[in-house]
């Protein structure tokens, strides 16, 4: 029994200095034995999936940040162009003047946009505890955030089609949570859809679960970038288009929030014809 603990033993030292696809191997008749070496297998499997998780975990949050300071670097270097220009040159007409500031505005605007959704983001994927939830009318909520993007729809053309029930719908969520979902969506159907002239809304009940559906007909996403699209900082090939890029994070936020209200969310697209984001809440009686 002694030579068989000083061979697990060691095991156990090669494994300390990094061999950590070692195993222990008992070869013994002894089920105290057997059963010890079983559980520091199983132990050491888990420790191998934890650093894995953990390699996984320093990849993503290593490109995250070349990828934020690439989106950071971008507007800033861009507004700093535009200041210089309006302090240095004096030949500038009012125009002229009023046009760079409007970019200074915007590219101060995409930076707040990007440092708030960041945080947000941040914040929602360092806790475990769920969103306070409460019993919510989601008709009512759909309704009001969609009236506060009616001039934005009239702005780009894109005509309206809404299906809900005559009845209110709840559900248990929260409240901010569910306009962030919403704004966020709306905000991808007025950078992606408004070719398609057209998108839709419908609010739909199930025995346990209250669906919202928020679908356009631009230009979609292809089938490779479709495993991707809740992936943070993912913007797709399609909106590679600067006019249209996004900062990558607000479907990723969409998807933490659903799920922190106990949801789910899923996307199908056919670019052209139809793209459809669908999530669905617990419902409340």
């Amino acid at each position: 029994m002694n030579h068989q603990l000083a061979r697990s033993a060691a095991s156990i030292d090669e494994i300390r200095i990094g061999s950590i696809n070692q195993r222990i191997r008992i070869p013994t008749t002894n089920v105290h034995l057997s059963e010890l070496g079983g559980s520091m297998n199983r132990l050491l499997d888990e420790f191998g999936l934890n650093m894995e998780r953990l390699r996984l975990l320093e990849n993503e949050r290593k490109s995250m940040i070349a990828h934020l300071s690439h989106d950071l670097r971008t507007p800033l270097t861009s507004m700093l162009g535009y200041v210089e220009l309006l302090q240095q040159d004096q030949t500038l007409t009012e125009m002229e003047r009023q046009r760079y500031l409007h970019i200074i505005t915007a590219n101060g605007n995409k930076l707040d946009t990007l440092i708030r959704d960041f945080f947000e983001l941040s914040k929602l994927e360092s806790s475990d505890i769920p969103l306070e939830t409460d019993r919510i009318n989601m008709i009512g909520i759909v309704q009001e955030v969609i009236a506060s993007f009616y001039h934005q729809f009239q702005h780009v053309q894109l005509s309206p089609q809404f299906k809900f029930p005559s009845y209110p719908l709840f559900v248990f969520g929260n409240n901010h949570g569910i306009e962030r979902i919403l704004n966020n969506l709306f905000s991808n159907v007025l950078r992606y859809g408004a070719t398609g002239g057209i998108f839709g809304v419908e609010v739909r009940e199930t025995a346990e679960w209250v669906h919202v559906d928020v679908w356009d007909r631009g230009q979609g996403i292809d089938d490779m970038d479709m495993k991707y699209i809740f992936e943070r900082l993912y913007t797709g090939r399609a909106s590679r288009n600067m006019q249209q890029q996004g900062n990558g994070l607000g479907l990723t936020i969409v998807k933490r929030l659903v799920e922190k209200q106990n949801g789910h969310i899923q996307v199908s697209s056919i670019p052209n014809e139809k793209t459809c984001f669908s999530f669905c809440l617990p419902r409340a009686t």
